[in-house]
């Protein structure tokens, strides 16, 4: 299941994360990459949405591609 969550940097500065990943071990993920997990997105994707589209079309950080928080400031 596709899983898309808003993150924030302790400046304030929000994006999205999507992944396919239960949703418990994406908020350990991207709080251990120094982020604040604010909201999960989800019912606002159908199921043709994937990971890569979201990627290429809209920009989306992936599990591979997230800085550590420190990085964005």
């Amino acid at each position: 299941m596709l899983n898309v969550l808003l993150i924030a940097n302790e400046c304030g500065h929000t994006g999205m994360i999507a992944a396919t990943i239960p949703q418990k071990k994406l908020i350990d993920f991207v709080e251990d990459k120094g982020y604040e997990a604010v909201e999960f997105q989800n019912e606002d994707y159908d199921s043709t949405d994937t990971v890569e589209s979201l990627k290429k079309e809209c920009g989306y950080f992936t599990l591979k591609t997230l800085p550590d928080a420190e990085e964005t400031y």
